[in-house]
């Protein structure tokens, strides 16, 4: 006999040993308490007697209010708890019942009347609420809602079956009236009912008495023998959005379908026998949900740990500092619009005292973008760093990205050699022209008709040059500067970048620097940043 917590009795058959009890899924006799163990104990049988023994349980094993130990004779009316007041008992009654048992069983209720149907209906539910909040897992809670809902149904078997990503119902639990788990082989299910009720979103009820009789005729129902089918939809919560002042609902999700039948025929099934069911399908869906939410928010942060791990390994890539240049001085910055960002840049030291400028900006935003701006990186570097001519270098990275990259994924980029006497080679590939400010305030554009690289194969690529005067200033940068946009969605734009730099005033890159970013915050007045923002100041200084 077992009692739960809620007062509810009823009678197990010991029909094979060992007969194990303990939470998990699998065993004789499954008690949903997570303070149970798993393997709590077992019965075992030995010369016509039977014994309890403790399988190294957390609490304890306990017969008539002694804790066992080893294996334990019993006896008719033992009483086996597991050392908790407030969880299952289990009274052992041997091969017949005791006088007491049968009294009782006599002086039961009728379970026919309203009075004790209600009461057994909300022993049912409390029992499975009290699975709920037990901190079990989601297959032995489903497995209680399946058990319940037969109780309530009177039928042989019952399964719950979830909607996967393509809107196909597969079963989660299979059980039968014993409890005891069904085998994939050995379920069939319905179809033409499963799809009636994914498709209608209602409830069906096929039983003797006469309800949904067209069913009760389909080719797969009478194939299965099938004299009752209850099946109940599973569905999340409907959302209710308002705009302004109209009030819309979405359809609800549906997340699976509680299928429930028996080859037997059964009675009448009452409103409160309907409702009961409805109230566990509800419960099931906000089991469901909530292990769904749970599993994603798991999912969210190991996302969130990779990106991190990730933009950190994208800030190590970049030149933790720059390489000896006696005449010239350099400063550079990147500020990614997510945790990591399409834009990259690095100096190259070259013979004969010449430097290389690269900035590159990779199209879109995000991981995609941040794993192209590192591989555009370090190919870059690797094949200018060959002092190559600029031409066959761009050519050469253009046809990398072409052979291992999508057609949508390309990148602009800027690529300038300066020499010790103030010569600047440069390939302008897409890029936004970079802009020199002469000493006397004079601005160049360093602007180009190449396309950016891995676009074309074919592309073909052409370099200038241009000469800088001791003292010029030279602003490589990114779009995320020009195109920075404010509250009002206005774009900063090239005409207030080449404004600050006339006006500037100051001396030195880091200055310069400083005062491109603070225009660009003012601008923005604290609107989301909308792109990578990355710039390289040079000042040559003859």
């Amino acid at each position: 006999m077992v009692l739960d917590p809620a007062g509810t009795r009823r009678e197990v058959s010991v029909t094979s040993f060992p007969f194990r009890v303990g939470r998990q899924t699998g065993n004789e006799l499954v008690l949903r308490d997570s303070r149970i163990s798993r393997l709590q104990a077992q019965i075992t049988a030995a010369n016509g007697s039977c014994f309890v023994e403790d399988l190294g349980s957390r609490h304890g094993t306990f017969v008539n209010g002694q804790r066992i130990s080893g294996l334990h004779p019993l006896s008719g009316k033992d009483t086996i708890d597991f050392g908790m007041p407030d969880t299952f008992k289990l009274v052992y009654l041997g091969d017949e019942p005791t006088l007491e048992e049968l009294i009782e069983q006599v002086e039961k209720p009728a379970p026919a009347t309203p009075g004790a149907q209600g009461l057994y209906h909300l022993g049912v539910l409390l029992e499975v609420a009290r699975t709920l909040g037990s901190g079990l897992s989601l297959e032995d809670v489903l497995s209680a809602v399946v058990d319940a809902a037969i109780r309530i149904t009177r039928t042989e078997r019952g399964v719950l079956l979830l909607a996967n990503d393509a809107g196909e119902l597969t079963p989660k639990v299979a059980r039968d009236a014993k409890g005891d788990l069904i085998a994939a082989d050995q379920l069939k299910i319905s179809s033409g009912v499963l799809k009636r009720v994914a498709s209608s979103r209602r409830e069906l009820i096929v039983s003797d008495t006469g309800d949904e009789a067209t069913v009760g005729q389909q080719a797969s129902v009478a194939s299965l023998s099938l004299l009752t089918i209850v099946a109940i939809p599973i569905e999340k919560l409907p959302v209710i959005a308002s705009v302004d002042v109209t009030i819309t609902s979405e359809e609800a999700e549906l997340l699976g379908v509680l299928y429930l039948d028996s080859r037997s025929p059964s009675a009448a099934f009452t409103d409160i026998d309907r409702e009961v069911v409805r109230t566990l399908a509800r419960e099931a869906a906000n089991v469901i949900e909530n292990a769904r939410l749970f599993s994603a928010s798991r999912a969210k942060a190991r996302l969130d740990h990779e990106i991190e791990i990730a933009s950190q390994i994208q800030r190590e890539l970049l030149p933790k500092a720059f390489p000896q240049m006696p005449h010239v001085a350099v400063t550079a910055s990147t500020l990614a619009c997510h945790s990591v960002g399409g834009d990259c840049f690095d100096v190259v030291a070259l013979n004969g005292g010449r430097f290389g400028f690269f900035v590159g900006d990779v199209a879109g935003k995000g991981i995609a973008a941040s794993l192209l701006a590192t591989l555009l990186q370090g190919v870059f570097y690797t094949t200018a760093a060959l002092d190559i001519p600029l031409v066959e270098v761009t050519t050469r990275v253009n046809q990398f990205l072409c052979e291992r990259s999508s057609d949508d994924r390309y990148a602009t980029l800027f690529y300038g050699v300066l020499d010790p006497q103030g010569a600047l080679e440069y390939v302008n590939a897409g890029h936004v022209p970079p802009l020199i400010r002469r000493a006397s305030g004079e601005l160049v554009e360093l602007s180009s008709s190449n396309f950016p690289v891995g676009m074309f194969r074919e592309a073909e690529f052409a370099s200038q040059r241009v000469s800088l005067a001791p003292g010029d200033y030279l602003v490589i940068y990114s779009d995320g500067v020009s195109e920075a946009r404010n509250l009002r969605d206005e774009m900063f734009e090239q005409e207030r970048l080449s404004s600050l730099m006339r006006d500037f005033s100051g001396a030195g890159v880091e200055q310069l620097a400083e005062a491109i970013g603070s225009g660009v915050r003012n601008f923005t007045g604290g609107a989301p940043q909308a792109d990578d923002i990355t710039m390289v100041v040079i000042q040559y200084k003859g």
